[in-house]
């Protein structure tokens, strides 16, 4: 009977010290250089390592995200572009495709490097273009603000480009004129 209770017990240290252990490792888990909003941090899984730098963009998921060589999803910091199934969705990934597929783009960060679902938040530039700004240029993206997060380096940038697509009616903001 003795012998059950300090198996028991025995067991119950382990188990509390695999616990303590647990809160001391779990920052390590996470990858420190990569920066994540704070209320979307997610737990316990390995981040991609955000490296800048020129790299060929393999392929073009929509309007606002493409894959790069390295098999990693970038997704357009500062903007946010219809989805295929909305409208002008379609319109915005062929312009996105047209812009830079099969090309070298140079990939920038800002603060805050990835998103609530892990993709790499960039600014990215073919030759001299902005994207970013390019796409919101045309009315294929608005401007996309999240609360609590740190000003955007290009945000005055985005800003009057999206007012040129909205003065000129362009993409998203034809829609938005014809109803008026």
């Amino acid at each position: 009977m003795a012998q059950f209770f300090k198996n028991k017990l025995f067991l119950l240290l382990v188990l509390f010290l695999a616990f303590v252990s647990g809160f001391f490792l779990r920052g390590k888990i996470i990858n420190q250089t990569t920066t994540i909003a704070p209320a979307i941090k997610p737990k316990n899984i390995l981040l991609p390592e955000a490296k800048e730098g020129k790299y060929k963009v393999t392929r073009v998921l929509d309007g606002d995200t493409i894959v790069i060589e390295t098999g990693e999803k970038i997704r357009y910091q500062g903007i946010d572009s219809p989805e295929q199934n909305q409208r002008w969705g379609e319109e915005a990934k062929k312009f996105n495709e047209e812009l830079i597929l099969g090309k070298k783009v140079k990939i920038e960060f800002d603060r805050v490097k990835l998103d609530k679902y892990g993709r790499l938040l960039a600014y990215v530039w073919v030759d001299q273009i902005l994207v970013n700004e390019k796409l919101l240029e045309e009315g294929y993206a608005k401007v996309n603000l999240i609360q609590g997060e740190a000003k955007l380096k290009y945000l005055e940038r985005f800003q009057k480009a999206e007012i040129w697509a909205k003065e000129h009616h362009n993409g998203v903001w034809l829609d938005e004129w014809i109803e008026k």
